[in-house]
């Protein structure tokens, strides 16, 4: 293993922007470039799933179909892919297209079979150097769905032998990857005794994220305030007691957002750039967020807009008893987001009943993202848990202030502006509706300030969320890894 320069292969079953659906796509599409930037060698492999290729042609990357097919030994039959490589930003990326990549990225329920796409693709990433001739020192896992590979290199027939390491990283611990065993140990190559209570094993069922807990020779989280909740039982119910006695290689490491992308002053997708140097643009990009929202541009209120999933992680639970008050804040609100019909079903009600104030767009649309990062001065993030959170950073680039609750990464990067020591958002601690509105009344009262609000919005647009600090942190993690010997 070359110790000074850990060769690094990032296994992961979403990269943007080719395949994202939340925060681990965005993770994989950006931390290997800058880990590139910083002089490691990391490549990425993912599979092609539906329309991937085509997204990845029509963005221009040429690529090319490697000779060999990998192929993997699974349910008594060879599974075998086409490796299809190219380069995203000077990072080499291995597609894998088989008709095991065929179906939806992830399954409405989880059992032996619907498991199978994720197991095959870990193996056939431990075997991409028989076809691609590089062969990674350190496999970097994400979730659940790459969680088989640290199980394999554990308790695998063939693999458990191999000569490598391999770092897991918990975007979110609620998504585990349980299942009943039936006939997955037989079919994968796993050793019988791989499913007990100190691997495998999860009331009787296979839990795939606590077996490459223990497995695995580091544990990341993506903000070090996740890597403490992670610890209690209010957090992870039974699997608290496991990552506490792993916590020895547990890391928590703040995930960052690529400013290149996020940068209002080049963004193509707004009507007019800005910077902290030159802030006239917002204006425009408020304007024309009022105007497409169909609200009123006189009123001297604030504009909060809300950029989610609809789901109860994200604090709906709160927000929507709190609709009723919204109106009386003098405030305009714009949400965009899918997710729960219960929820999308609410909002629509409470838009149409108050025209004049909220506005509602349903399903998800980038540009109009951008708009409401842009247009907006206050960025709604109330949520239940957050193991990082992007949507606060990307607001605070954009110089939206934020009003979220103080819950794992959202802690790590939003501090009060009442605190002694200054901040840049606006902070609630109970998880209910009137600790809720307590902040965000706090933050319509201040957008009266203006010069106030000025310092607190190019305070927020100087903050550096780049993923610099935590490339290093993570190269720092993996010399450590590669210094220590093989078990």
């Amino acid at each position: 293993m070359a110790q000074d320069k850990p060769r690094v292969l990032f296994v992961t079953t979403e990269y943007a922007p080719f395949s994202k659906v939340g925060g681990l796509g965005d993770v994989a599409g950006s931390l290997p470039k800058a880990l590139q930037r910083i002089g490691l060698d990391v490549r990425v492999i993912t599979p092609a799933w539906p329309g991937v290729m085509k997204k990845v042609e029509e963005a221009g990357h040429k690529t090319v179909e490697l000779p060999q097919r990998v192929r993997v030994s699974y349910a008594w039959s060879v599974r075998e892919a086409a490796v299809i490589h190219t380069d995203v930003d000077g990072v080499p990326v291995y597609f894998l297209r088989s008709e095991d990549y065929g179906g939806d990225m992830y399954p409405p329920v989880l059992n032996f079979q619907s498991v199978r796409p994720f197991a095959i693709f870990s193996l056939q990433a431990l075997e991409l150097h028989t076809t691609s001739g590089w062969e990674p020192d350190i496999y970097h896992c994400h979730d659940w769905t790459s969680a088989f590979l640290p199980c394999a290199l554990a308790w695998h027939r063939h693999y458990r032998h191999k000569n490598a390491k391999c770092i897991i990283t918990l975007h979110n611990v609620a998504h585990q990857g349980v299942f009943p065993p039936d006939s997955f140990l037989d079919e994968s190559g796993l050793e019988p005794w791989a499913f007990d209570m100190e691997r495998l094993e999860f009331h009787g069922q296979i839990n795939l994220l606590k077996g490459a807990i223990v497995a695995a020779d580091a544990v990341t989280t993506v903000s070090p305030r996740y890597a403490q909740e992670i610890q209690t039982y209010e957090s992870t119910q039974e699997l608290s007691g496991i990552i506490f006695r792993q916590r020895h290689k547990l890391h928590g490491i703040l995930n960052g957002i690529d400013t290149d992308f996020w940068n209002p002053e080049t963004d193509p997708l707004l009507p007019a750039n800005y910077s902290i140097q030159k802030p006239d643009g917002k204006v425009e990009c408020r304007n024309a967020l009022l105007k497409e929202a169909e609200l009123p541009a006189s009123s001297p209120g604030p504009v909060v807009v809300c950029v989610s999933r609809l789901v109860e992680q994200k604090g709906f639970s709160l927000i929507l008893p709190a609709l009723q008050h919204f109106p009386s804040l003098g405030a305009r609100f714009i949400f965009l987001g899918s997710g729960h019909a219960w929820i999308e079903n609410a909002l629509q009600h409470a838009s149409d009943q108050n025209p004049a104030v909220l506005r509602f767009f349903r399903g998800y649309n980038e540009p109009l993202s951008h708009l409401l990062y842009a247009g907006g001065d206050i960025f709604l993030m109330p949520s239940v848990f957050e193991p990082c959170g992007l949507s606060q950073m990307i607001a605070m680039r954009y110089g939206t202030v934020p009003v979220v609750r103080e819950v794992g990464g959202l802690r790590d990067t939003v501090f009060d502006v009442d605190n002694p020591e200054g901040g840049n958002g606006f902070t609630f601690l109970t998880c209910d509706t009137s600790g809720m509105m307590w902040a965000l009344r706090r933050a319509v009262t201040r957008f009266s300030k203006t010069a106030l609000w000025k310092k607190i919005v190019k305070r927020d647009m100087q903050e550096n969320f780049t993923w610099d600090k935590s490339a290093l942190l993570y190269e720092k993690l993996y010399r450590e890894m590669a210094s220590v010997p093989n078990k």
